[in-house]
């Protein structure tokens, strides 16, 4: 496992807030607070096999910094249902483990408010040699309760966990099904405020996986908070009302359930989607093409309807009479949506000398949801029958989450109550209550 970097210490003030808010549940407070939390490990280049060649080499190791987490902010209220998704080491575990006070954030702070309870990974707090019974004891012991609490839980968590028949066997002989049951028996009986799941229980069986989802939905009619890291898009779905996409230790989406799962879809796909070779011929060759706003600015990312310009710039590499330019806008998946070409629309480029230069300039309007995208140009002869050149990659762009809206296209869908009483639930024009973290960061600065 990577080493933490020993320099790096959150500051003292941040450890103070911390505690203030670690005990009883503070209803004025949210749930979780997490602002600017950063966390660093260290990797290692070579590995000493021992002591000796460890302290020979103290000196020269060379190491390179990972950033697990990068200045990642967001706050949780209290009765949230909230899923963390992304790819394979994108920081989902880090970020629990923070929450779980497992690590302490290197940058930033992470304040939880309430008792919390954690089931994070297969066995973590059992003791292999104890039996299930003494498990239970030592693993109440450790989320906070009291023995006499415990007596009061025990047969409930022993039902939760289907055990009974090896309470007072060794869980070293438990299956891994078997761990994931008691840990998760534990973690949801005794009562917490905060529940922080892993992707843990994907290792039960069927029946375990629908006991423990049931358990869950009736945590959240509770009021009660959690967060749950899980890679079942169809569970994150059904149990979640919100959602935060973790790239490379960065939030690049928080908010509604269908969109972050869309998004996260469409990443997917986009990193697994099949290439398209590039062409280029001895007549033509596509020397640039910049995706422009409607202000003319380059853009990489934009709102849902917004107009589009695609500047192509291209060379003659011999003389030609007549050609055209067509575009395929495509999905992350590959998936075609649109495709556009100038001999449909009565336009030929031409005539071209040797060396000579066409800029086109292609308008469209991007009437797509929360995704990422591609724009492929090609070169043809007049009749758009014979391709000369090809860019596959020409442009790629992104269109940001839409409030109100989840999908593929931007239908611009609006609501009205025509006949009956109606309330305004929201003002998108007001914000939410600065977290608690910034503010004391901002007296502490003097702002």
């Amino acid at each position: 496992m990577p080493d933490r970097d020993p320099r790096l210490r959150p500051p003292p003030a941040v450890a103070g807030i911390r505690e203030r808010f670690a005990g009883a549940v503070d209803p004025s407070r949210p749930a979780i607070v997490v602002d600017g939390v950063t966390e660093t490990f260290r990797l290692f280049h070579e590995r000493p096999s021992g002591l000796k060649e460890r302290l020979a080499r103290m000196r020269r190791s060379s190491f390179t910094d990972f950033n697990a987490l990068e200045d990642v902010s967001f706050t949780v209220n209290h009765g949230e249902s909230l899923a963390v998704i992304g790819h394979n080491g994108s920081g989902k575990s880090t970020l629990l483990k923070i929450l779980a006070r497992i690590l302490p954030p290197d940058e930033g702070v992470a304040i939880t408010n309430g008792r919390v309870a954690s089931l994070l990974e297969l066995g973590a707090g059992f003791h292999g040699d104890l039996s299930g019974r003494e498990n239970i004891y030592l693993n109440g012991a450790i989320l906070g309760l009291s023995r006499s609490e415990i007596d009061e839980r025990f047969d409930e968590i022993v039902d939760v966990a289907g055990i009974r028949p090896l309470l007072d066997t060794a869980v070293r002989t438990y299956s891994s099904g078997l761990y994931v049951r008691l840990g998760f028996a534990i973690a949801v009986t005794v009562d917490p405020d905060i529940l922080l799941v892993d992707e843990v229980l994907a290792v039960g069986d069927a029946e375990f996986q629908k006991r423990s989802l049931d358990r869950m939905k009736r945590f959240r009619e509770e009021g009660k908070t959690f967060v749950l890291v899980s890679h079942d898009l169809d569970a994150v779905r059904e149990m979640c009302d919100r959602t935060i996409v973790l790239d490379r230790g960065r939030v690049a989406f928080d908010g509604n359930v269908s969109e972050g799962v869309e998004l996260y879809r469409q990443r997917v796909a986009s990193a697994s989607a099949p290439t398209v070779a590039s062409r280029t011929s001895r007549r033509v060759r596509v020397e640039e093409a910049t995706l422009l706003d409607a202000d003319g600015s380059p853009v990489l990312e934009a709102a849902p309807s917004s107009g589009m310009t695609l500047r192509v710039r291209i060379r003659a590499l011999e003389e030609i009479e007549t050609c055209g330019l067509g575009i395929t806008v495509t999905r992350g998946d590959g998936t075609h949506l649109y495709e556009l070409h100038t001999t449909w629309q009565g336009i030929g480029i031409g005539p071209l000398g040797v060396e000579q230069e066409a800029t086109v300039d292609v308008r469209f309007a991007a009437r797509l949801l929360a995704g990422h995208y591609t724009i492929s140009v090609s070169i043809t002869d007049a009749t758009a029958r014979e391709t000369w050149a090809v860019s596959a990659d020409a442009a790629r762009f992104a269109i940001r989450p839409a409030p109100g809206g989840a999908g593929l296209v931007d239908l611009g869908g609006s609501a009205a109550v025509t006949e009956g009483p109606v309330r305004r639930l929201g003002d998108a024009t007001t914000t939410g209550p600065i977290p608690l973290a910034r503010i004391e960061r901002r007296r502490r600065s003097g702002a």
